[in-house]
């Protein structure tokens, strides 16, 4: 090679290196940057909820001895704002959100589609044999993927008690994960988390998704737009607040491929 060609091979190197990312080579997120993959904003918008909705209203301090007034701001539990809940310990630090690893909140969504059976049972379960389903039709659930359910609960949203769904006795009657699919999701497919656009109940001590999942892994509450994901393909980013708790508010946006 000549020096003159070597000299143009290092130029054309270095303008390559120097110019704008290219749309064809490049990830996802920089196509995301460039305006040329559609964003999906999967968080619900927190609102107040009144105490029809179950909860107990706040009223704001007042002096002693006088009557604190009607309740001006309900408060707005944890249930009524898109949030992550860390299942347990990770294997280093506190058992908290602060200590996740950044690496663990970037995923593959993996959405599993079953609001048809929802409109037929307002607290169906997800079960083994429905991830099984999606998987004859996309493929294995790639390790490390988050799953999430789309049940057509956040059309429900705007209307706290509809949301909640409580009988005469207060027992919710909402979608979600069976045990023993998320115990298929967490020991056979090793998934960093879990989603669905439905709120949970707390469960018993030892019961419940979070208790089936791995160490460190999570579950995402209260997602909306799940309808427009694809079954598989799309990129996740989690950004919760990074706080030393079990569970923190969180935005949630989708990278369509």
């Amino acid at each position: 090679m000549s020096g003159n060609s070597g000299k143009a091979i290092g130029i054309l190197a270095l303008v390559l290196l120097l110019s704008p990312v290219d749309e064809v080579a490049a990830g996802a997120l920089e196509r995301a940057m460039l305006g040329k993959s559609t964003i999906v904003d999967l968080t619900q918008i927190q609102r107040e909820v009144p105490a029809a909705g179950g909860h107990e209203p706040r009223r704001d301090s007042v002096e002693p001895g006088k009557d604190a007034g009607p309740a001006t701001h309900p408060i707005p539990p944890g249930e009524f704002a898109t949030q992550l809940g860390l299942a347990a310990a990770p294997s280093r630090g506190p058992g908290s959100v602060a200590r996740i690893p950044p690496r663990n909140l970037l995923g593959l969504a993996v959405v599993v589609d079953i609001s048809a059976s929802v409109a037929k049972k307002a607290d169906y379960r997800a079960s083994v044999a429905d991830l099984q389903s999606w998987e004859r039709k996309n493929g294995r659930i790639p390790r490390r993927a988050v799953v999430l359910l789309h049940t057509g609960w956040s059309s429900r949203w705007a209307d706290p008690a509809r949301y909640m769904n409580l009988d005469a006795q207060g027992a919710p009657h909402v979608p979600g994960f069976s045990p023993d699919a998320v115990a298929f999701l967490g020991t056979d497919r090793e998934v960093l988390g879990v989603g669905l656009d439905a709120w949970a109940p707390e469960p018993a001590a030892g019961d419940g998704v979070l208790a089936k999942l791995r160490p460190g892994a999570w579950q995402l509450l209260n997602l909306t737009n799940l309808e427009r994901l694809p079954a598989k393909g799309a990129k996740l980013v989690i950004a919760p607040i990074r706080i030393e708790a079990g569970s923190a508010p969180a935005r949630v946006v989708a990278i369509l491929p």
